[in-house]
């Protein structure tokens, strides 16, 4: 076997013969046994030096693929300053070099992975730097007529032109896009694909509708619409045309709004598939045709619906799953009730919370009140549906007592966890009744016992366990809604961060992170501490490289810059990916738009 001694002393006679490539690839043989030997910081130095060489002599592959080795190590290495200055330093010379070799989506890559570990004025160079590669890409898309992609790659740019605070150059991106979308559309209905015109004009409602033109956004939405229902998309189109009508409620156009529902009823009605799906959105349909005063479509789609959720019913009974059995026939009364057959509806409302009360006679009988208190919230649940409000309330009023009477049994045995989750629920069982104040009563009791639950678990040695009832601390102090309230939520949940970060479990300290740093940017978002949230969350992202962290990040670094649109244009962007977020994230937009005006 060579050994490293014999590599570096070929790879120095190479260099002194004026073969210098032959020298970078014993640099490299050398780096690679660096590295199995765990000599990281050298091994990071060969790598580096390989790379020089191989970009001196144009040799593209092999510079490349050198800076990657060597990144890989300078990552392995630990995150510091000057670790940090490494990275971007070599990712940031093989983005340029990529670029001018017209290689726009790996210059694009290395500039991102320079981002990654980028401080400072530095962030907003590489920023324009990635922008403008990924423009050049979206260049030759549009040649290649890929116009799908080339929308992709253009709302990349402008929202990476947004963060970086060059709006204009950002709108003329957005406009672009728009133009592109458009023709592509007028292709496509050229050629009959309706599918395509439609995802093409919903992609132009989008970038107009980001770009604060509501009014030609819904225009172009309609239009979408009509395309998708030309090949019996429904649901489709069913979707945008309320999307619409939404939007132009916003913009109070009244007549508008009404066309817009009054076709996206009519879509849903169309739909068939699966029944799950299907009956909802003829509830929806419903719904939509009462407010426009269409009485008879309104029934229409209620019955349309009640049949569904009969069949749903009775499949569920057959396979054995009551839950979801008394769940469907519950939406079936609902259905009668709305299209007229209220003593029917009444029969079945009746016979479900006959159902859940017996569940809570024989739990009770059984002593297992915590699920008797269950099947009694279930009744109300029912009862509140049945128009039936007073016995709904007296019937969560049995609920919530056997919670607080719980609590105090806990209480006595020294089970603060326990306590905890009982006060939990009966804060969510005053929640129901409407009763604010009394359940954030229980919520902060329910904070308070999961504090003293985190103290005892630490006492006994359980660092995990104690983290966990700290987060659940925090979260349901969050749930008091009371403004004192959000001071200890900070604490705590920075308290459990820290935990998980001990633990490695860097995820769920971002996790609790993202929540104080919504808490902060909503309530008190000139208060230095949102400087060092974001800052550990940065560090989590380096450390991990985890997609969602990253793409997290991506929307809530220009939140805190105030640059709305970025964000937004983020968050669209990565919707699906975000999915746990997504809701919190389109609030933070919201709030940060609202400032700005």
């Amino acid at each position: 076997m060579t050994s490293l001694q014999d590599v570096l002393k070929k790879a120095s006679a190479k260099i002194t013969q004026g073969d210098k490539e032959g020298a970078a690839r014993l640099l490299e043989q050398a780096g690679e046994i660096l590295a199995a030997r765990g000599i990281i910081d050298r091994a990071a130095r060969v790598f580096t030096e390989a790379a020089k060489i191989y970009r001196e002599f144009d040799r593209a592959p092999e510079y490349y693929d050198a800076v990657e080795s060597a990144t890989l190590m300078l990552v392995r290495q630990g995150t510091d300053s000057k670790t940090n200055v490494d990275i971007v330093r070599i990712n940031e010379a093989a983005g340029e070099f990529a670029d001018e070799a017209g290689e726009h989506q790996r210059a694009a890559d290395f500039f991102f992975r320079a981002l990654d570990f980028a401080t400072g004025s530095k962030i907003l160079k590489l920023t324009i730097k990635a922008a403008d590669a990924l423009e050049g890409l979206a260049d030759d898309k549009e040649v290649q007529q890929n116009y799908e992609e080339t929308l992709t790659l253009l709302k990349k740019v402008s929202r990476l032109y947004y963060t970086a605070g060059d709006d204009e150059l950002a709108r003329r991106i957005n406009e672009r896009a728009s133009r592109i979308a458009l023709n592509w559309a007028d292709e496509a209905r050229r050629e009959e694909d309706w599918l395509t015109a439609g995802n093409a004009l919903a992609e132009a409602a989008q970038i107009t509708q980001t770009e604060g033109d509501n009014v030609e956004a819904t225009r172009l939405m309609m239009d979408a619409g009509m395309a998708y229902e030309k090949v019996g998309l429904h649901e489709k189109a069913g979707n945008i045309f309320d999307a619409a009508q939404e939007t132009y409620k916003l913009e109070r156009l009244s007549s508008a709004r009404k066309n817009a529902m009054s076709q996206a009823a009519e879509a849903y009605m169309k739909m068939d598939g699966e029944p799950e799906v299907v009956g909802p959105l003829l509830v929806k349909a419903g719904d939509m045709f009462e407010e426009l005063g269409r009485p008879m479509k309104a029934k229409w789609s209620y019955k349309k619906a009640s049949e569904i959720f009969e069949k749903l019913a009775r499949r569920a009974a057959e396979e054995g799953d009551t839950a979801s059995e008394k769940n469907y026939l519950r939406y079936r009364a609902m259905c009668l009730k709305k299209w007229g057959a209220i003593d029917e509806a009444e029969d079945i409302y009746k016979a479900v919370i006959d159902y859940f009360i017996e569940q809570a006679k024989k739990e009770e009988e059984r002593e297992h009140h915590e699920r008797e208190a269950l099947s009694l919230e279930e009744a109300a649940d029912v009862m509140y549906e049945a128009g039936r409000r007073q016995e709904a309330q007296d019937t969560l009023e049995r609920a919530l007592d056997i919670y607080v009477s719980l609590a105090g049994e806990r209480a006595a045995s020294n089970e603060p966890d326990e306590e905890s989750k009982l006060f939990t629920e009966a804060a969510e069982c005053a929640a129901k009744m409407g009763d604010a104040e009394r359940s954030a009563s229980f919520y902060q009791k329910a904070s308070e016992r999961a504090r003293s639950a985190a103290e005892l678990y630490q006492e006994m040695g359980v660092g995990e366990v104690a983290t966990i009832w700290l987060r659940t601390a925090g979260l349901e102090a969050l749930k008091t809604q009371k403004t004192e309230m959000h001071e200890k939520a900070i604490e705590y949940l920075r308290e459990s961060a820290e935990g998980f970060r001990a633990i490695e479990e860097e995820r769920e300290a971002f996790d609790d992170l993202f929540t104080v740093f919504g808490l902060l940017l909503e309530h008190e978002p000139d208060d230095e501490r949102i400087k060092e949230v974001l800052s550990a969350m940065d560090e989590i992202a380096l450390t991990t490289r985890d997609e969602e962290v990253s793409l997290t990040l991506s929307v809530i670094r220009p939140l805190f810059n105030g640059h709305h649109i970025a964000a937004l244009l983020a968050l669209q962007e990565n919707e699906e990916e975000l999915e746990s977020k997504v809701d919190r994230l389109r609030e933070l937009v919201e709030i940060v738009k609202k400032r700005s005006r």
